[in-house]
């Protein structure tokens, strides 16, 4: 009954741990759109990416809940006497003093994506440094090797779990940057697909007509037009989904109506941050208010990869010409 309760409680300060995250982030006005507990932590995940100042006192913030807490709690747990040579009896309110203070230090070791990595580069970059990104993250991987040879050493798996995933994240968040800066060199109209390009529907297409479409086109969505204007999007598997109940109704009552949206000249940088904030990874592109196409992120990703692809590949002028022996 006391480990039900135990972890319990540790699931508890997790949870407010990442509410601590999500309450300074909505000071900078940063909405949180899920909170994901795991056995060995939370993920709250933020709808839009904060400057350096809001990422480090939001990083900050969790970490801190669990030292309030351990503080709270320090006056009523005697801790046990760990420089005897037999393993001391630890009790319930110790455990949950001193896992909240490991929670604390854990979290603020520098390696993203963890509280400690996120906080090592908002102070790089509010130092200016160039790349805090990048640098963050290897000093994250170079940690997370470290770790787990610590694991190793230790015989202790779950730790060694934990650097695996610490370390992927890094690697993840590494990929993130290197999308950004290359990014930064295009415009969203470079990347999007433009509306002539896309097979689209009116608002009064029937799902049974939008279903004959779906069945036969490559799209994964499809615009919703009134005219000129676009009234949202949908995707295949909607269509297919309501194909049976719902025949004879028309497209326009089922369509995403709430999909961002990005002036054609904006950075491909500025829709990179915008589609990973958005859970249906597509963005409506207009060109002065007009609709114009769309991007998704997919197609970013692609249009990036062969970017980068063409600037490996040597140019005419690099090949060296060597005479046939």
């Amino acid at each position: 009954m006391l480990e039900v309760l135990f972890v319990l409680l540790i699931f508890t300060c997790v949870l407010l741990h990442e509410l601590g995250h999500a309450i300074v982030a909505r000071r900078f006005g940063v909405e949180t759109r899920d909170i994901t507990l795991y056995p060995f932590g939370g993920v709250a995940s933020i709808t839009s990416q904060p400057g350096p100042l809001g990422e480090l006192l939001i990083s900050l913030a969790g970490p801190l809940v669990n030292v309030i807490i351990a503080l709270l709690v320090y006056p009523w747990v005697t801790l046990p006497d760990f420089t005897k040579a037999t393993a001391p009896e630890v009790s319930l309110g110790a455990r949950f003093f001193l896992t909240n203070v490991a929670l604390a230090v854990f979290n603020l070791l520098p390696a993203l994506p963890m509280d400690g990595g996120r906080v090592l580069r908002a102070t790089l970059t509010l130092l200016q440094v160039k790349q805090a990104t990048l640098i963050a993250a290897r000093v994250s991987q170079v940690l997370c090797v470290l770790l787990a040879i610590t694991a190793l050493y230790l015989e202790q798996p779950m730790l060694f779990i934990i650097a695996l995933l610490v370390f992927l994240g890094a690697m993840q968040e590494h990929v993130r940057a290197d999308t950004r800066i290359m990014a930064a060199a295009f415009k969203v109209e470079d990347a999007m697909i433009q509306r002539e390009r896309l097979e689209s529907f009116s608002h009064g297409t029937t799902v049974t007509a939008a279903l004959k479409t779906a069945l036969t086109s490559w799209q994964p969505l499809y615009p919703v037009v009134n005219g000129a204007d676009i009234l949202g999007v949908i995707n295949r598997e909607d269509i297919l989904e309501h194909a049976a109940s719902q025949s004879d109704g028309y497209i326009g009552e089922l369509i995403d109506r709430s999909v961002p949206r990005i002036e054609a000249t904006a950075s491909l940088t500025d829709a990179c941050t915008i589609l990973e904030a958005s859970a249906r990874h597509v963005i409506i592109v207009t060109r002065d208010g007009n609709y114009a196409g769309l991007l998704a992120y997919d197609r970013l990703a692609d249009f990036l990869l062969m970017n980068e692809i063409r600037q490996k590949i040597p140019k005419d002028d690099d090949l060296e010409w060597s005479p046939p022996l």
